[in-house]
């Protein structure tokens, strides 16, 4: 798998409600930070990553797809050169 391409280098925090949410793996997607089915088109082998919100909330989403708690946001875009 080649490596994703950065949508941007901070989260995306967005105002959640209840459900499954799609994450954009690729990078590619025009819905940040959800899949709009870009990885199809992009070499890579990249799938969409299942976010359960539970309950509504605050979420901070991945924007750089570096993450090792994807779909979340953990602090990786602050290593990336």
């Amino acid at each position: 798998m080649s490596d994703p391409n950065i949508a941007q280098k901070v989260p995306y925090v967005l105002a959640e409600t209840p459900g499954t949410k799609w994450w954009c793996a690729c990078g590619h997607s025009k819905t940040q930070p959800f899949c709009d089915g870009s990885h199809k088109r992009v070499p890579g082998g990249f799938t969409p990553v299942a976010g359960e919100i539970k309950e509504a909330k605050t979420v901070a989403w991945c924007g750089c797809k570096h993450s090792s708690t994807k779909p979340f946001c953990d602090g990786s875009h602050k290593r990336l050169p």
